[in-house]
């Protein structure tokens, strides 16, 4: 049964896979959160997981008649019989928050806690301006909550994405810059973002193609292409219980999806300044791909982007990508980065020799694009 319309309600979207161990707390915290059940709801996916997480939803977290949390808020869950990605997850309950006719939507990762008033400084923030259409929180690690996990993402032109700040303390000379107002950003992380519904019906939602990983960064690109703004809300905060990690799988649809937004989102003047800088970055990848015993991986993304069966369908995304555009590459990358800054994937080759040279690179390309 659909719920009734609920004017300028926010649905707060938690996609879980596989995460039993971090729903009780996440859903708690919601709960302790002093949200309004009048104008908020949450809506629960489960793609499949193979944990329980789906009978701990409906046994432990809802109530009798699975249509509210035990402690009161409303609450829809979605139990899919397959895993459709961060990607097709956040989509099936965004297109439930779109037909229901709320204004915004808020993704959380289910391994958050997030804090007083999260949800109304983000929305105070999005109601400054109809053409944000993302508001980004602090993500900050747990347990200690002292210390930054994304004050917004960093784009480097090369297509990478990177939870900008991580690691520093939240105190740090470097952080309280970042922490001072809100900011436009590169892109904000799906991890604690709140999305304006009508940006979305504008531009689309996230693209299932990517599954996951990129698929934040890519809408947010596409944001920006379409004339709207991504925004950083410092007084919005979400402790994030991030752990970084490395896998054969993840690098492979990192690399596979870096190329395709890369196809999808840049005019072809801007591809062909920057392919020299790709060529290097790609000789580079390879060596750390074959020192890793990921060269196999690696292999698999680029032979996917290249193959002349994908081609049809890269470019027919491409040209609805491309339609959306209302500014220029020029605006839309102009916060993007020439560096990786990245402490859990920063050697000192790419720190050292490789960063100043991409950097330079990239100011040039900058000075050249119309």
């Amino acid at each position: 049964m659909t719920a009734p319309a609920v004017p300028g309600r926010t649905s707060i979207i938690v996609v879980s896979y596989n995460h039993r161990a971090y729903l009780s707390a996440c859903v708690r915290a919601l709960e302790g959160a002093g949200l309004d059940p009048a104008n908020t709801r949450l809506i629960l996916v489960d793609n499949a997981s193979a944990d329980g997480s789906a009978a701990l939803i409906r046994d432990e977290l809802l109530n009798a008649a699975g249509d509210a949390t035990r402690g009161g808020l409303p609450a829809v869950l979605m139990a899919n019989q397959d895993n459709r990605g961060f990607a097709g997850g956040n989509n099936q309950a965004l297109r439930r928050a779109m037909d229901d006719g709320d204004a915004y939507a808020y993704l959380l990762n289910p391994d958050t806690e997030v804090e007083p008033d999260f949800l109304a400084r983000v929305v105070a923030v999005a109601r400054t301006d109809n053409k944000i259409a993302q508001v980004q929180s602090l993500l900050v690690r747990g347990p200690g909550r002292d210390i930054v996990n994304s004050f917004g993402n960093a784009l480097h032109y090369l297509g990478f994405g990177y939870a900008a700040g991580d690691g520093l303390a939240v105190h740090a000379p470097e952080a309280r810059d970042k922490l001072s107002s809100p900011r436009d950003i590169a892109y904000a992380s799906g991890a604690g973002v709140l999305v304006r519904l009508s940006a979305l019906a504008e531009i689309g939602l996230f693209n299932e193609e990517l599954f996951a990983y990129h698929e934040d960064l890519e809408l947010s690109w596409r944001a920006h292409l379409a004339g709207h703004r991504v925004v950083f809300a410092p007084d919005s905060r979400v402790v994030h219980k991030y752990e970084f990690s490395r896998s054969p799988a993840k690098f492979y649809l990192m690399e596979r999806n870096r190329f395709l937004v890369l196809a999808w989102c840049y005019d072809w003047r801007t591809l062909a300044m920057i392919a020299p800088a790709l060529g290097a970055m790609e000789m580079g990848l390879w060596l750390f791909a074959a020192r890793g015993g990921w060269w196999r991986d690696k292999a698999r993304a680029t032979a996917y982007v290249l193959s002349p069966r994908r081609w049809p369908a890269i470019m027919n995304t491409r040209r609805r990508v491309q339609a959306l555009r209302a500014c220029t590459d020029r605006e839309a990358t102009a916060l993007f980065t020439g560096e990786v800054l990245f402490p859990a994937m920063s050697p000192w080759l790419l720190t050292a020799v490789a960063n100043p040279i991409f950097r330079r690179y990239w100011a040039l390309v900058r000075s050249l694009m119309r």
